[in-house]
């Protein structure tokens, strides 16, 4: 008699007792998981090389979690079949992080690998996408990074990547600002916006040693047939460049100050950044992507991909 093997695909596991929510795993994530930001934007060049980039939504900014988890066979079992309960196309909230760098967040999984190990010993790594987050409308506390921001205090002490608060703009995603260094704020010149301010907006971050660009002079080329390459300059701003920047093993501190400067910007608000090597004109950016790794303990890997705007405004205006 012909075996039954008719049955609903899915789920691939039976006899495993579903959790209601991805907590109830109670299951921590290997260091080595990744999460990727990426900003969907409507972007165009005009004159002179000059870029306009138009978020595409509300929301526009991405995430894409890549997490992998060291477990047994019965919790394997656990995460597919959890996994495999939301079809892909479900929302469920899930916080992958005990360090606390993220808040706890709502997205969906429609991928999912098992390495089979060794006896008792699988790698289990899954994917998670949050593409359903407006995060300039919740523009005080954030979607992404778990910070919370104080209103600037004139008697507190602060230290380096500290983040604050100081309503003196009408844009209020113009009001937070970037501690440079260890200092008392007991002076009004010490303030945001004093003479001697240990605060920036800038993008002030120090990347690894080693930086490396590539600058492409952008011109017009003829090809004569059966002959040489004329080239002409038809544009002004023929030698922007991008930038790549890695940031290796950062503390705690120092990814959610930059993540929260990063998010802030949505990855289409522009910034003014100075490169400290050979460079010695400023630059306004705009950051599309990053990617943050966890390595170990207070310790991370930050990639960070600037693009440079030539025009070199940046609104500061309602």
């Amino acid at each position: 008699m012909a075996s039954d093997l008719f049955y609903n695909r899915d789920s691939n596991i039976s006899g495993v007792t579903i959790e209601t929510d991805y907590a109830d795993l109670n299951l921590t994530p290997v260091y080595g998981s990744k999460v990727s930001f990426k900003s969907k934007n409507f972007t165009y060049e005009v004159d002179d090389f000059h870029i306009n980039s138009i978020p595409s939504s509300l929301n526009s900014l991405m995430a894409e979690y890549q997490v992998r988890y060291d477990v047994n066979e019965t919790n394997a079992q656990k995460i597919a079949a959890f996994i495999e309960s939301k079809n892909g196309n479900q929302l469920f909230e899930f916080n992958i992080d005990n360090s606390g760098i993220y808040k706890s967040l709502s997205g969906v999984s429609d991928n999912y690998s098992i390495n089979h190990m060794n006896n008792q010993h699988y790698e289990v790594a899954v994917s998670y996408s949050v593409d359903e987050a407006p995060n300039l409308f919740n523009w005080s506390g954030m979607n992404f990074v778990n910070l919370n921001v104080p209103t600037f205090n004139s008697s507190a002490e602060y230290k380096k990547y500290d983040v604050v608060y100081m309503n003196n703009n009408t844009n209020k995603l113009n009001n937070f600002y970037y501690c440079t260094g260890d200092h008392n704020a007991s002076s009004a010149e010490y303030s945001p916006t004093g003479s001697s301010s240990f605060w920036t907006q800038d993008f002030f971050f120090k990347p690894d040693i080693g930086f490396q660009n590539d600058v492409k002079l952008k011109n017009e080329v003829l090809e004569f047939k059966n002959s040489f390459k004329q080239r002409i300059k038809t544009k002004d701003n023929n030698a922007s460049f991008p930038v790549n920047y890695t940031f290796t093993d950062i503390s705690d501190k120092q990814l959610k100050c930059m993540l929260h400067f990063l998010e802030n910007k949505a990855g289409y608000r522009r910034f003014r950044h100075d490169i400290e090597s050979v460079y010695n004109r400023p630059k306004v950016m705009y950051c599309p992507e990053w990617d943050h790794t966890w390595k170990f303990y207070n310790a991370h890997d930050l990639n960070v991909a600037l693009v440079e705007d030539v025009l070199g405004v940046i609104p500061t205006g309602s």
